[in-house]
């Protein structure tokens, strides 16, 4: 617990940031959900999750899907950051790095793929600072003798490189991209449940 916050309001505090973590793997899919019902000509495996944003009705809940999703993880991220305070600087780094991940992929969203360069950035920044974010986070997490925690973080991390990078039959398009997406969603999904059963 931090100095000089009540005990009360702290517990609070990290149980509404480890909801948001918790809810944000599937506020995101469902949304997702939503526009992909909107949209029935979709191929998983001939179309990126991008051509969901561009037109029709599936394009509003799709950059929804990602903005939303942003705002929740940014609020996880923040709640999250408390528990790196035995090694300050460096979990501090990896929740900024984590945080400009999110903010990328909110931009994914403001700057849908009719946008040209402003999306393909907000792109690349997304599945590259989001998975160094993680390592930052799995150092801090070793350094202060969490093992394990430090393992599944830095493991969530090398599998949305890895998963980014093999060469899958139908390429880099949707599925691929949902695919990276995921070690992220588990990792909220788990450290939320912990901010959630925080008791001081």
């Amino acid at each position: 617990m931090e100095a000089g916050r009540p005990a009360s309001g702290w517990v609070l505090y990290r149980r509404i940031a480890g909801l948001c973590g918790v809810l944000s793997p599937f506020v995101g899919l469902a949304l997702v959900g939503v526009a992909i019902y909107y949209h029935p000509t979709f191929s998983w495996t001939e179309n990126y999750l991008s051509l969901l944003g561009v037109e029709g009705p599936a394009r509003a809940s799709f950059n929804a899907s990602l903005i939303v999703d942003a705002v929740l993880a940014i609020a996880f991220a923040v709640g999250f950051a408390p528990t790196l305070s035995s090694r300050r600087r460096l979990g501090r780094l990896g929740i900024a790095v984590l945080i400009l991940g999110a903010c990328a992929m909110s931009f994914i969203g403001i700057f849908p793929r009719t946008c040209g360069a402003p999306h393909t950035y907000a792109s690349v920044f997304f599945f590259a600072l989001v998975p160094l974010g993680l390592f930052i986070i799995g150092a801090a997490q070793l350094a202060s003798s969490r093992v394990a925690s430090g393992l599944f973080t830095f493991a969530c991390g090398i599998l949305m490189v890895v998963l980014q990078l093999i060469p899958w039959p139908w390429g880099d398009r949707a599925i691929t991209q949902l695919l990276a997406g995921m070690p992220w969603s588990l990792w909220m999904f788990v450290f939320g449940l912990r901010l959630l059963r925080a008791t001081a």
